[in-house]
């Protein structure tokens, strides 16, 4: 089964354009593991079936790299992370990137200690808070090259991430589907819009770039 497992996430990462290591492998097998493991204890995801969670979590986490064109960011915020998602996915795929990862939920933040530490991971932080008291007590304004988004609500999370996004930074919303010339955001300009499919045929999806109006 592992090597069964090893192959389907190769494979299905490849046909995102997505190229792993052999070692980047690893760290998702040992993942899943770790993330099938602790959701038998505590509720971490909805998803519960492997395939579920490699389609859904990993491959359109990774998916979140399709909107960098080349050139990753320097610094990235998840924001409501849960068990790791997109965050985590990314981290794995550039271990040099900065990541912070912002999830209230402490039973969810356990975790995420968990696999960074048995994943041996560097340069991230989590903080167990919500993206509306983030900037209250984090010193983090203008600090982020990169805010992602999956499966929230923009619209809520929106308007408190201004004061944490780089002048020149980008926000990168997974989407069931594409916002269909939204235009202007709450502040924000739809910079591009990026459809992939989830295997598995689990559906299509849209990444929503974002950049903020005034640059």
């Amino acid at each position: 089964m592992e090597q069964a497992t090893f192959d389907i996430i190769k494979q299905e990462s490849e046909k995102i354009g997505v190229e792993l290591s052999d070692e980047a492998i690893n760290h998702f097998e040992t993942y899943l593991r770790e993330l099938t493991r602790w959701n038998h204890k505590i509720n971490l995801t909805g998803h519960k079936e492997e395939k579920s969670i490699m389609s859904n979590l990993f491959i359109d986490s990774l998916a979140f790299s399709k909107a960098f064109c080349g050139e990753w960011p320097k610094s990235i915020l998840d924001i409501g992370s849960g068990a790791g998602f997109p965050g985590l996915p990314l981290k794995i795929l550039d271990s040099t990137i900065s990541l912070t990862l912002l999830e209230p939920n402490f039973k969810k933040v356990s975790f995420l200690h968990h696999i960074i530490g048995t994943l041996a991971l560097t340069r991230i932080k989590v903080e167990a808070t919500r993206i509306e008291d983030a900037s209250k007590f984090l010193q983090i304004e203008k600090s982020f090259d990169c805010i992602v988004l999956k499966a929230l609500r923009f619209d809520v999370c929106l308007p408190y991430v201004k004061a944490l996004l780089s002048d020149t930074g980008i926000v990168v919303l997974s989407r069931s589907k594409n916002t269909q010339n939204a235009g202007n955001i709450s502040g924000f300009t739809v910079q591009n819009e990026i459809s992939y499919q989830l295997p598995f045929g689990l559906g299509e999806r849209s990444l929503v770039v974002l950049g903020q109006a005034d640059h």
